[in-house]
C-alpha cells in the first residue's frame, strides 16, 4: 500500500526564498502584482487550502547578506532574499483569507525574551483557532546579530543550549493556564479561575521569568513546534522538541540518512514515539503538460538565475566571501561553518559523486537552494513524490515554488489531482482539527 504523505508551500515573501531571480519570470511581470501586497499572498495561502495542504511555512532572515565582495549592494540589485517581511504579520494576513490551513512563520530567538515570543505565537493560535506553528531558529549568520547591536553570534553549542531553555520557558508559560481556568461565571463574577493559574517562576543559566503568561491556553495548548536544524545539535535539538522537521536534501539517500536520524535520536535520547515527529523534504516542482513544456519551463528558470546571485547568496550562507576563491575548483569538504554542516555536506557532490566546483555549486544553490528541481509531467511528477516516500520514509514535501502565483497554481491544477486519486495526500481536513490534528492525522 503506498505511504501517505503531508504537503505544505514554502516561501520567504515578499521574493522567493529557494530561486534567485524568480521575480522576473515573465508571467509574473506581465501580471503585474505587488509582491509587497498582501492580496499576493493570501492568494497563494488560498490555493494552498484548496488543495488541502497542511500549512504554508516561511523562512526569515535579519539582515543583508553582505559577505560578498564584503558589500550588500548585489544582494540588493538581484534580490537575494531581500526585501524580507515580519513573517509573524505575514501570515497573520495569511490566516485572516483561510480558514483550516496551518500558518507557520519563522521566529529567531536571537536576541529576543521568551515571554515576547510564547505570548506573541499563544495570540497567533488563538486567533487563528489552533492553525499556528513556530520554526524556531538561533539564526546563523554574523549580519543578523550585529543588527541587534551583538558583535558576533555566540558559539554554536551555546546557542543550542540557549535555544533548548528558550523553548522550555515558552512551554511552561503556554501552559501556565490551565485548559479550564477561564469559566465567564457571569453570576459569580468569575472571568477566570486564579486557583488555576500559576507563575513558572523559572530562573536558568540565560534566562529568568516570572510569568504566568497574561494569556490564556490557546486551541492546541501550544503552537506546533518546528524545527529545520540538520548539524549534530540541530538534529538534536530537534530531536526533543520538534513535531515536525524540516530538511533540505539534494538526493533520496540524503533524504533517508536525515529521516532516521530524527527519528531515531527522537525515540534512543528523548524516548519519544518517532510517529510524533513529522519530517518533510523540500522540492522544486517544474510541472508541464508534456515533458517537453516541463523541460523548456525549467531552462527559462536557469536563465532567470544570474550567476553572481548565486553567489552573493552562498557567500553569507558559508560566511566565506566565495569572490576569493578559484569558482572553477571543488568547494573545500572541510570548511568549518558552525551551523550549516548538514546543508554543507549535502551541496558539494552531485548524484553520481562527482565533486563540484564552487561555480556550479554557487549557480545550482541560486536556483534551487539544493531542493531536489523535478521536472516532467503531472504524472511523472507524482511517480517520483510517490517513490521518494516508499524509499525514505518520510513524512511529506514542502513545495518550493522557483515563482509564485504561477508554480503553485500550476502544481494544484496539475499534480495535487493526480496525488489524490493515488490516495497518498489529503482530500479534506478533519472537521474541527487543529494544524497539529491534521498532521498527526496519519
Amino acid at each position: 500500500m503506498a505511504k501517505k504523505f503531508h504537503l505544505s508551500l514554502f516561501s520567504s515573501p515578499p521574493v522567493m526564498h529557494h530561486q534567485v531571480g524568480g521575480w522576473r519570470h515573465p508571467r509574473n511581470i506581465k501580471r503585474g502584482y505587488r509582491f509587497d501586497r498582501a492580496d499576493i499572498w493570501q492568494y497563494c495561502a488560498g490555493l494552498a487550502e484548496a488543495a488541502k495542504f497542511d500549512f504554508v511555512f516561511s523562512a526569515d532572515f535579519g539582515g543583508i547578506y553582505d559577505v560578498f565582495q564584503n558589500d550588500y549592494k548585489l544582494a540588493v540589485r538581484h534580490g537575494v532574499q531581500v526585501p524580507c517581511f515580519d513573517q509573524t504579520v505575514l501570515h497573520m494576513f495569511m490566516a485572516a483569507a483561510t480558514q483550516r490551513i496551518g500558518v507557520i512563520p519563522t521566529v529567531s530567538i536571537n536576541g529576543r525574551q521568551p515571554w515576547h515570543v510564547a505570548r506573541m505565537l499563544a495570540t497567533m493560535d488563538h486567533l487563528t483557532g489552533g492553525r499556528s506553528g513556530w520554526n524556531v531558529v538561533s539564526s546563523f549568520q554574523k549580519i543578523g546579530a550585529q543588527n541587534l547591536g551583538m558583535e558576533d553570534l555566540l558559539d554554536h553549542k551555546t546557542r543550542y543550549e540557549r535555544a533548548d531553555e528558550f523553548a522550555e520557558v515558552c512551554h511552561r508559560l503556554w501552559m501556565s493556564w490551565e485548559p479550564d481556568a477561564v469559566v465567564m461565571d457571569a453570576e459569580q463574577d468569575i472571568f477566570a479561575d486564579p486557583s488555576k493559574v500559576h507563575p513558572i517562576d523559572f530562573v536558568g543559566k540565560y534566562f529568568k521569568c516570572r510569568g504566568p503568561l497574561n494569556l490564556h491556553r490557546s486551541p492546541q495548548g501550544e503552537p506546533l513546534f518546528v524545527q529545520a536544524g540538520q548539524s549534530a545539535g540541530g538534529v538534536r535539538f530537534a530531536a526533543k522538541w520538534a513535531e515536525c522537521v524540516f530538511s533540505i536534501q539534494s538526493f533520496v539517500e540524503g533524504m533517508k540518512r536525515s529521516y532516521d536520524a530524527y527519528k531515531e535520536t527522537a525515540a534512543k535520547e528523548f524516548g519519544r514515539d518517532p510517529d510524533s515527529i513529522k519530517v518533510m523534504f523540500s522540492m522544486m516542482p517544474i510541472v508541464g503538460e508534456t515533458e517537453e513544456i516541463a523541460q523548456k519551463k525549467a531552462e527559462l528558470q536557469r536563465a532567470l538565475t544570474p550567476e553572481v546571485g548565486g553567489l552573493v547568496w552562498y557567500s553569507g550562507i558559508l560566511e566565506t566571501d566565495l569572490s576569493q576563491l578559484d569558482l572553477s575548483a571543488p568547494l573545500d569538504e572541510k570548511l568549518n561553518v558552525p551551523g550549516i554542516q548538514g546543508l554543507l555536506q549535502a551541496f558539494t557532490k552531485t548524484e553520481a559523486g562527482r565533486r563540484m566546483s564552487v561555480g556550479e555549486i554557487a549557480k545550482s544553490f541560486g536556483e534551487t537552494c539544493s531542493d531536489p528541481l523535478v521536472v516532467g509531467t503531472a504524472e511523472q511528477i507524482a511517480d517520483w513524490m510517490e517513490s521518494t516516500m516508499n524509499a525514505v520514509g518520510g513524512d511529506g514535501f514542502l513545495i518550493c515554488p522557483s515563482y509564485l502565483p504561477g508554480m503553485i497554481e500550476e502544481f494544484v491544477d496539475l499534480v495535487v489531482p493526480v496525488l489524490q486519486k493515488r490516495g497518498v495526500v489529503r482530500r479534506e481536513y478533519i472537521e474541527g482539527g487543529t494544524l497539529r490534528d491534521n498532521l498527526m492525522a496519519f
